[in-house]
């Protein structure tokens, strides 16, 4: 099992991060420790030498949230033989409504999108609510790229597919009706699960923080949905994962 996009260098995982990624070695294949700021880049490259063959690291830049995209693009080329991919990097429509700012958004992201393609590196996209508008972008690019989180609609997930790109399915799956409706229809060879750790808890009354091991309820939810075995849903995914970021784990 891999879960394809975890925070794990965020703040709330300071306090016990080696007990946790301890957790997940005994559960999990590989975790990608996504970030999405320039710190967050370089926690992420540190962990990822503290567990090689476990931790790969994803440095981008958070649409609404990130700083110094000239600072981050200039870090991931400095360590383009370290990292898996590019990104988290989009468009950001839930959060910004300014015209003006989401151009910004605009501008910033086609940045990032052709520095994955120089790189050839997989994007990894972030989306909320501006789904159609990243579609748009990157559809005739020829990059590989992965809708991280996606929670749009399903004739546009049917799009992407089209275009040979990936659908990462969250922990939201369990809540949302409308990411279950999308899950049912994923082909299974563009199927990838992820946490978005420690965001989306599946039970914030238990735990506030959600954990990369918990892709295995999601794969169970996608399982009941779609009439097949949890094994075969995670095993499918952890082969996709494999092959669209370019692996190299050393466990299984």
């Amino acid at each position: 099992m891999i879960d394809v996009h975890a925070h794990m260098c965020w703040d709330s995982y300071e306090k016990d991060l080696d007990r946790i990624v301890a957790r997940c070695k005994e559960e999990l294949a590989g975790v990608i420790a996504s970030s999405a700021r320039y710190e967050e880049g370089l926690k992420v490259l540190a962990l990822a030498e503290k567990y090689p063959g476990f931790i790969f690291p994803s440095i981008g830049y958070h649409p609404t949230e990130g700083d110094q995209p000239d600072k981050i693009m200039e870090l991931i080329r400095d360590n383009a033989n370290k990292i898996v991919s590019v990104g988290e990097a989009g468009l950001d429509y839930h959060w910004e409504k300014d015209q003006g700012k989401r151009k910004i958004q605009k501008e910033t992201f086609s940045k990032f999108m052709e520095l994955s393609i120089s790189l050839n590196k997989p994007l990894v996209l972030h989306s909320w609510d501006a789904e159609r508008e990243v579609f748009d972008i990157v559809k005739d690019s020829g990059i590989k790229a992965v809708f991280h989180c996606f929670s749009g609609k399903r004739d546009l997930a049917k799009e992407i597919i089209s275009k040979g790109f990936y659908i990462s399915i969250s922990t939201m799956v369990l809540f949302s009706k409308n990411v279950r409706k999308v899950a049912k229809d994923i082909p299974t060879d563009r199927l990838l699960l992820e946490t978005d750790s420690p965001f989306l808890s599946p039970d914030k009354d238990k735990d506030p923080r959600n954990y990369p091991w918990n892709i295995k309820l999601a794969a169970g939810k996608i399982a009941e949905i779609r009439g097949i075995s949890k094994e075969e849903i995670l095993r499918s995914a952890k082969e996709n994962a494999v092959k669209v970021f370019d692996l190299k784990i050393t466990q299984t």
